[in-house]
């Protein structure tokens, strides 16, 4: 098994091990979307849509990934035919093979799993259906910047928070204190921690506030937060 099929099935071992949601479960999640987006193989299109098809089928595939099941030793291929069968479906919408032929919506279009119609793929809309689908959009927004924070404060690839300390506490520092009061769930107090780290209350909170939180809010915005969006 090389590296890739190995990375590959420990993140879906992980995913399937995890209750739904959770922040293990999304850390996983995240970073299988991540290697599924670099599979050789993966159906690509230079469409202007296609960029919004792919968050749909990933979508699809982080609720569906408990039915996967590897058809062949290499996990990589199999993955990637699997993603690619509900890419390629969502992508047969992008073009009309006669393009000044008019538009039917219950006319049959050939697919992967048979006929299907455009009425098929519609969104049932309401009168805020619109209003609704620019919300989700944001919200998904929201939870990408989120999920990647999340990342980024478990793996501090530049050192910035555990490098941030206070004093000669170097065990109270901005990583420690993030994966605390952010990934935690619920998140701890900074009372607990004090009593923890046998460290003054004051001393943790006067750096969590003063150091800690201003980091992650530019970290935050670096990953693409803006202020009139909430993490």
């Amino acid at each position: 098994m090389d590296d890739l099929d190995q990375r590959l099935n420990i993140l879906i071992a992980e995913i399937r091990q995890q209750p739904p949601n959770s922040r293990k479960w999304r850390l996983s999640m995240h970073r299988l979307l991540l290697e599924i987006q670099q599979l050789p193989g993966l159906a690509k299109s230079s469409h202007q849509n296609y960029p919004e098809i792919l968050n749909r089928t990933l979508e699809k595939v982080s609720n569906n990934i408990s039915e996967f099941q590897p058809y062949s030793n290499s996990v990589a291929k199999s993955l990637v035919k699997w993603v690619n069968a509900y890419l390629r479906l969502r992508m047969k919408d992008l073009y009309c093979p006669d393009k000044n032929a008019p538009l039917s919506l219950d006319a049959p279009i050939a697919s992967d799993f048979g006929e299907i119609t455009l009425l098929d793929n519609l969104p049932n809309f309401t009168l805020s259906g619109l209003d609704s689908l620019i919300e989700n959009s944001q919200r998904k927004t929201t939870q990408r910047i989120g999920l990647n924070l999340e990342l980024y404060i478990e793996q501090d690839p530049e050192g910035k928070l555990k490098n941030s300390y206070s004093g000669s506490s170097v065990g109270c520092n901005c990583q420690f204190l993030s994966q605390r009061r952010v990934l935690k769930e619920p998140p701890d107090k900074i009372a607990d921690i004090a009593r923890e780290l046998s460290i003054p209350y004051t001393t943790v909170n006067s750096h969590w506030k003063r150091k800690c939180e201003p980091i992650l809010q530019k970290i935050a915005e670096n990953l693409g937060y803006k202020q009139e969006q909430s993490l």
